[in-house]
């Protein structure tokens, strides 16, 4: 088993954003009540056998309903029942809909499913959305209850309370992220390493396939982080396993910055915005639907990607990579991951080798980052190679040191 756990901070905003999470809880109370939504036609009793069956004593799996109305009758009869397992709020209850109210596509705040869809060309991926406007952690409610359940599920919220990080850090999670956690199944426990780099892989390639977006300044920081414009932090990605039935089922979990305005460091359409400010040819940018635009925001940068049309383009973008991975393996692809990430002939220091200047050269066949032993210039002085494990390291990107992760 393995688990790659990542984390979004930012020293100018903390108090900003702390203050923003603690009126977000006190206002506004997470729902166990959620919606599915399927491209294509899915029966309640499919539903149930896809992402409601238990496989073993004490798996819990959640309740699925036809209509919200069952879901919240079937709270009423939980209440007068004294034996139930689990407390109603711990019970995720899941209701079939083939599609949002007038009131939540009016909504320019919650996710359009239909617009994801109409974006959406997979096969194996994103065809299935489990949403809610507001939900504690997306990774955690899909680690509890979507467990050895079929591959390709996507679960999505607007906002989160308690998002996750890395080595158990508070994910910050403010209105205009794309937050999102999936499933998929791996029966190579060798490949298992590498589903973060190609998941991160496939961000930064789906970021880049918007034609506005193309040289756009957004690069991988080793183990599993995105980064942007200034060397600031818009994302990061979470990989967590279960091993089950000769197979390995995988959640894996993105947080980045789509829509938000320098909450709490910078966002992709602000990195476009700002490109676009010193490109004299560019047009005026309208306010339209399209995700080649702007659309219209409550925030002062304008949207030229939404979360909507970066999760469908990633979707398709991802299910093509991951079969060639699956197919291949990591060697297919690597030179397009070491093309996307910060790293390549960095001279670094190990902190716990006596501050070892290292240059980066790659990574090993397991997955490992890998350096040579060298001097502050850069130039080899021995041929000591370093492996680093992306679960023991931490890349301290502003300061150049790698140094042992710090697990809180």
């Amino acid at each position: 088993m393995y688990k790659n756990i990542t984390v979004a901070t930012s020293n100018n905003s903390i108090a900003g954003i702390s203050s923003a999470l603690n009126s977000l809880k006190q206002n506004y109370t997470t729902s166990n009540i959620v919606s599915l939504y399927s491209k294509t036609p899915l029966e309640l009793k499919d539903a149930k056998e896809y992402y409601g069956k238990s496989f073993y004593p004490g798996h819990i799996v959640p309740n699925f309903y036809q209509t919200k109305y069952e879901a919240e009758q079937d709270d009423n009869n939980n209440n007068n029942n004294n034996d139930q397992q689990h407390s109603i709020e711990e019970k995720l209850k899941i209701v079939l809909r083939s599609q949002q109210s007038q009131q939540e596509i009016k909504d320019d705040n919650a996710f359009n499913i239909n617009q994801y869809f109409e974006g959406l060309n997979s096969i194996l991926f994103g065809k299935q959305i489990i949403y809610s406007k507001l939900l504690s952690s997306t990774q955690t409610l899909s680690m509890k209850y979507l467990s050895n359940t079929k591959q390709g599920i996507v679960m999505v919220a607007d906002q989160q309370t308690n998002g996750r990080g890395r080595g158990g850090n508070q994910w910050v999670s403010p209105m205009g992220c794309l937050l999102f956690s999936f499933k998929c199944k791996q029966s190579d426990g060798t490949k298992l390493p590498f589903l973060q780099y190609v998941t991160g892989l496939a961000m930064i390639e789906a970021i880049r396939s918007f034609p506005i977006a193309s040289d756009l300044n957004v690069r991988l920081k080793w183990p599993n982080d995105i980064y942007g414009d200034n060397n600031l932090k818009i994302g990061g990605i979470l990989c967590q396993s279960n091993y089950f039935d000769n197979q390995f089922d995988i959640t894996i979990g993105i947080g980045i910055n789509v829509t938000n305005s320098s909450n709490p460091t910078i966002s992709i359409n602000e990195m476009i915005y700002n490109k676009e400010k010193t490109t004299p040819t560019t047009p005026t940018p309208t306010t339209t639907t399209t995700t080649t635009t702007t659309t219209t925001t409550t925030t002062t940068t304008p949207i030229y990607i939404s979360r909507e049309s970066l999760l469908s383009r990633f979707f398709n973008v991802f299910e093509q990579i991951y079969l060639t991975f699956t197919k291949d393996g990591f060697k297919s692809l690597e030179k397009r991951y070491t093309d996307a990430w910060l790293h390549s002939n960095s001279v670094v220091q190990i902190k716990e080798k006596n501050n070892q200047y290292v240059k980066i050269i790659g990574l090993t066949e397991n997955g490992f980052l890998k350096s040579i032993e060298c001097d502050s210039n850069g130039t080899q002085t021995s041929n000591v190679i370093h492996e680093l494990h992306p679960d023991g390291t931490s890349f301290d990107i502003e300061n150049l040191i790698l140094k042992k992760k710090e697990i809180k």
